[in-house]
């Protein structure tokens, strides 16, 4: 894997993502999309590594958006083919058992927001500036953006930002809950690591794995089919150890010791 393209840092028990095109604005071709695809489907299969964090190399970006240049003389052939690329990705990230947050240091924009959409949480530097502004090129959000932003903060607010193409800066993104939190700049890797850290410490990875499924599954279903699915995956966890591994720490004032 090419190390210019996307760059890997291992730690303990997760990984750093980072996408490293500064010169273009970290922005997605189809080597990127399918280097960062190829890094998440390897990731998924290490045991060790239970969560990823997406960033842009630099101070400037993100990611701007999909490549504009390289969509100048697309066929419609060859557009959806370009779109399912970004599909591909997508939902290799969303779909991936890995808990993901995106590091959103700086413009994330058209194919930059749909990146940091599907990842599981979103944190931004104070510098960020996110929008999906492709109306203004003829275009519409092809990479999820449609879909995955109006889930999060509601039909009325995604369509404000697709149809009026305008940027939002972060701490805008925070109130409509586009974002959890907002950093320094300078902080916001290391804020976004602890924030990673907390998430996984004295945590059961198999009881997280499974609540995510469990919400993920919920937003595509009706309310009592959702329900019914929680009731269920509670029931299967005690198939395994970490139920009692847990409870039994609980009562007995210990840190528990969990299976995964």
């Amino acid at each position: 894997m090419s190390a210019t393209v996307i760059q890997l840092e291992k730690k303990a028990n997760y990984a750093v993502i980072t996408i490293n095109r500064p010169d273009a604005l970290n922005a997605l071709n189809s080597t990127v999309l399918n280097e960062l695809y190829e890094t998440v489907d390897q990731l998924g299969k290490d045991k060790s590594t239970r969560a990823i964090i997406l960033t842009g190399q630099g101070p400037k970006s993100f990611v701007a958006g999909a490549d504009v240049a390289v969509m100048q003389n697309m066929s419609e052939n060859e557009a959806a083919e370009f779109a399912h690329l970004g599909h591909r990705t997508m939902n290799a990230i969303s779909q991936s058992e890995l808990i993901s947050v995106a590091a959103i240091n700086g413009f994330a924009l058209g194919g930059g927001l749909e990146l940091a959409l599907a990842c599981d949480m979103r944190l931004a530097a104070d510098t960020a500036r996110l929008g999906l502004p492709e109306v203004t090129l003829g275009l519409i959000p092809g990479f999820g953006g449609t879909q995955r932003l109006s889930r999060l903060v509601g039909k009325g607010i995604a369509l404000e930002m697709i149809l009026g193409a305008g940027m939002i800066n972060a701490e805008r993104a925070y109130q409509i809950g586009l974002v959890n939190a907002v950093h320094p700049a300078a902080d916001l890797l290391s804020r976004t690591a602890d924030f990673v850290e907390r998430i996984l410490d004295a945590k059961s990875g198999q009881a997280q794995r499974a609540a995510r499924w469990v919400v993920n599954y919920g937003l595509d279903q009706p309310l009592p089919a959702a329900l019914a699915k929680e009731v269920t995956t509670f029931g299967e966890l005690f198939k395994g150890t970490d139920p009692k591994a847990g409870i039994t720490a609980f009562l007995n004032k210990s840190k528990a010791e969990f299976e995964s």
